[in-house]
């Protein structure tokens, strides 16, 4: 579990980090602001998620929730973002889904579903939450965005990006569910987006209501004051507030999470699973083969 290891004496600002020798994922508390910030701290990858992530990740979400629960930090908003500024989070690790292809379908669906969950715990930290998405969030790190409560980006290209399709897998990480209830409930747009694999621009995102700020200035900061405003209000009326909404938000998510990871395995079980990825990295049009393949 994650522990203190800095804090500054006699201020109200304090660090944490999980013990690791290289810590992919810190928060720290501002209790002036009343805001904590979590930040995913893999720059080197465009901050890319993968299994080792996870497990910080999600012992991060724990130690903010028994410190908020104990009364040990007193926090009313948080802030979700990445180190750098090239992007949130590039989604799954490359390397870490090709792998995927040489494990059953049943092992691939137990570690899809555990990875999903590693990350969307933090819908279980019992305070509002603020995306700060300072660059490209794509796949499954644009689901991780769309976990959040709030979100605040930028104007321009890919900004959000549901490319599952495109890479040849069916979405995950919630985002079949998570995407319908950003945008309302099902529409033909939601249909658009996830069957074409689509990538919003900043003023795409803000103009469907999918992010609530769109800013051409410091993303970071634009999120931390959106927190800020939140952290304003009454303690209480804002958690049980935030547990209301999600809980009607999340009726069925855990429907979509089984059903999305099984579906995801049965995608790397195919021969040409493999190709979409390829076809990112040579920056081309990926050549898919026939559904009744194997």
């Amino acid at each position: 579990c994650a522990r203190h290891l800095q804090s500054k004496v006699g201020t109200t600002f304090r660090q944490h980090r999980t013990f690791s020798n290289a810590s992919l994922v810190t928060w720290q508390a501002d209790e002036v602001a009343k805001v904590g910030t979590i930040t995913l701290e893999s720059p080197k990858t465009y901050n890319a998620l993968t299994v080792e992530m996870g497990l910080q990740f999600r012992a991060v979400v724990h130690d903010i929730q028994d410190q908020l629960t104990t009364g040990s930090v007193s926090l009313n908003a948080m802030v979700l973002t990445s180190a750098g500024d090239d992007a949130f989070s590039a989604g799954g690790n490359l390397d870490w889904l090709r792998s995927l292809k040489h494990q059953p379908v049943h092992v691939n669906a137990d570690t899809m579903l555990s990875f999903y969950k590693s990350f969307l715990c933090i819908r279980d930290i019992p305070v509002p939450l603020v995306a700060a998405i300072q660059g490209p969030a794509i796949g499954a790190g644009c689901c991780l965005a769309i976990a959040c409560d709030l979100r605040v980006t930028s104007p321009g290209p890919n900004k959000l990006g549901f490319n599952f399709s495109r890479l040849g897998i069916h979405s995950g990480m919630g985002g079949s569910h998570l995407l319908q209830q950003a945008l309302g409930g099902p529409s033909a747009k939601v249909n658009e987006i996830l069957l074409t694999g689509k990538a919003l621009s900043g003023e795409q995102a803000f103009q469907l209501g999918l992010v609530n700020r769109l800013t051409d200035n410091n993303v970071k900061q634009e999120a931390f004051q959106l927190a800020k405003e939140v952290a304003s209000q009454h303690p209480l009326a804002v958690r049980s507030m935030v547990q209301t909404l999600r809980q009607q938000q999340d009726q069925s998510l855990e429907i979509a999470l089984q059903r999305e990871a099984y579906a995801q395995a049965m995608c790397y079980h195919r021969n040409d699973w493999g190709e979409g990825l390829d076809a990112v990295v040579e920056r081309r049009d990926p050549s898919f083969e026939p559904y009744h393949n194997k």
